[in-house]
């Protein structure tokens, strides 16, 4: 009799466990995006947006240096003025490729967006589906 039980018991937890599988893989099928896709893209969103946020920052830094050199007091004026022309000519180095990358980066944004609501609208509509049957 007790062997019946676990037997029955066994076969069950088989069965929902079988279900559980089933409904996951059906729940990512219906996704229009697969995780792999999405992290794909995060990926790649990470890398491109560093690389705008490195040029962005050297911009800065050049601007900080401007400042930093016109109030130091061991420069002569010639060598701040030196200085200074240096930096500005230098100043927008990278700044279009930075532009690019900005663009890129955002697009790049809205696309995980778009990608992260399209999941979560398909989600809701294959566990309502679900909850019917």
């Amino acid at each position: 009799m007790i062997r019946v039980i676990i037997f029955l018991a066994a076969l069950l937890t088989v069965s929902c466990a079988k279900q559980s599988i089933t409904t996951t893989n059906t729940y990512e099928k219906a996704l229009p995006f697969s995780k792999a896709e999405i992290k794909k893209t995060e990926a790649e969103q990470e890398i491109i947006c560093a690389e705008y946020s490195a040029k962005s920052n050297a911009r800065l830094n050049r601007i900080a240096e401007m400042d930093a050199a016109s109030k130091d007091k061991r420069l002569t004026p010639h060598q701040k003025s030196e200085k200074h022309d240096y930096l500005i000519a230098h100043l927008n180095d990278g700044l279009e490729e930075a532009e690019k990358l900005k663009d890129k980066c955002d697009a790049l944004n809205k696309r995980l967006d778009r990608m992260y609501e399209e999941n979560h609208t398909a989600g809701d509509k294959f566990l309502e589906q679900l909850k019917r049957k």
